[in-house]
């Protein structure tokens, strides 16, 4: 099965209403947080021509449109295994039980504003499902393989293990991050049971869902499983909507889980990570580094005068000031690399695999950028520099390092302000 990156991923729309696309338009701009790219067509002729020119990973489509008013356009997506989620206004029972035979995801009336917003929690799931690697651990090979058919067929990643054992091993091997394990409980070596208290020894219910099932007859089985960590169980026999439903359930809940915590580790005002969260991942880089006997540099960033900026324009302009700092660094840096506000006007950086030389020129510029930079609110001017204090080398502990490069900033800021000091190791 194709694994689909976090790239720009391609939504069709297929609609001869105006009105319509303009909705739905709407609609998936403001509810989309992911990278993506929006198509529409108005035709079944349009919708064949983009088919031929790109791989789309889900499409919404009208059943009736002018030139193939019996929804062909459905199995023209249908052939390129698009998920296809069938929005109309309104349909005879004949033609349901086509639409129905077909194996769409949804099919949805536009008679309701609501529905709206059902089309695009339905087209989130679909894209998510690109990026979710769920592992089936089950003994025999033929459930196995229709439990991987019925998951693929939804856009899932899926791996397989014969039993607990060889489970835990797939997890701790595998590059890719597995959201979900799917297991049996009657399994030789290690059964669904041990491979539960097993895996809970290491991750947690908001990190890994469990989902357990069993033919067992035993009352008991969905009890124990559920106490000893598993976060659902489903009783043999089961159909696959009813596994499907499940599934998509403990995905929303581990995104619920995911957005909570991430907006606790973030700093409200500017968006970037707190000092909570830079401590928590920064001892993980440190212990890294620790390691392979590599230096880093801890960088501390800090407004000049930044009192006198509150004092004479405002808070208001003064909260404005901090958020320039993200404008300004997003310039230099990566997403990917660890900057957090530390409270007030001070941003803490934590920087890997960077020779001391690359170091000075970086800051250097980083400085000279904030001190050419300006700030235009209402009809007025506003400038100001900042002193950047680093460590780069590799002391005892990640509070060591903080402190050194805090010593450095306290330098940088009594020698005049508007430089760069590094305390180097």
């Amino acid at each position: 099965m194709q694994t689909i990156s976090n790239s720009f991923k391609k939504i069709l729309v297929v609609d001869d209403s105006r009105f319509i696309r303009a909705v739905l338009k709407d609609e998936i701009h403001k509810s989309l947080k992911i990278d993506f790219e929006l198509i529409m067509a108005k035709s079944y002729q349009e919708a064949k021509e983009l088919v031929e020119k790109y791989n789309f990973h889900v499409a919404i489509l009208d059943v009736n449109l002018p030139d193939a008013p019996n929804g062909e356009v459905i199995d023209l997506l249908l052939e390129e295994n698009v998920p296809v989620i069938v929005l109309t206004g309104g349909m005879s029972e004949s033609t349901k039980s086509i639409i129905l035979s077909k194996d769409i995801v949804e099919y949805v009336t536009k008679n309701s504003p609501h529905n709206f917003s059902y089309i695009i929690s339905l087209v989130k799931l679909i894209l998510n499902n690109y990026n979710v690697y769920i592992l089936v651990v089950d003994d025999s090979k033929t459930s196995r393989m229709m439990t991987r058919l019925n998951l693929e067929n939804l856009h899932f990643n899926v791996l397989e293990a014969i039993n607990g054992e060889d489970a835990i091993d797939i997890i701790e091997n595998t590059q890719e991050k597995i959201s979900l394990v799917l297991t049996d409980y009657e399994m030789d070596r290690m059964n669904g049971m041990e491979l539960t208290m097993e895996l809970r020894q290491k991750y947690m219910r908001d990190i890994l869902a469990i989902i357990a099932v069993s033919g067992s007859d035993n009352p008991n089985v969905a009890t124990d499983f559920l106490r000893h960590g598993a976060n659902d169980f489903i009783k043999k026999p089961y159909t696959n909507k009813e596994l499907n439903a499940r599934i998509n359930i403990n995905l929303e809940l581990l995104d619920l889980f995911k957005d909570v915590k991430e907006q606790a580790n973030r700093d409200f005002l500017t968006g970037l990570h707190n000092r909570r969260f830079f401590f928590e991942n920064g001892k993980d880089i440190f212990d890294r580094a620790k390691q392979k006997n590599s230096k880093l540099a801890t960088i501390m960033i800090d407004i000049d005068f930044f009192k006198r900026i509150n004092d004479t324009y405002g808070h208001g302009v003064g909260d404005i000031a901090i958020k320039e700092i993200v404008v300004i660094l997003n310039r230099f840096f990566s997403k990917n690399e660890l900057i957090a506000r530390f409270g007030g006007e001070e941003f803490c950086i934590l920087l890997e695999y960077m020779l001391y030389g690359e170091l000075q020129k970086k800051f250097e510029k980083v400085r000279k950028a904030f001190e050419e930079n300006i700030i235009k609110v209402d009809n007025q001017e506003i400038s100001y520099t900042v002193s950047i204090g680093i460590f780069y080398g590799l002391s005892n502990s990640l509070e060591d390092m903080i402190n050194l490069c805090d010593e450095a900033l306290y330098e940088a800021k009594e020698s005049g302000r508007n430089r760069v000091v590094i305390n180097r190791q």
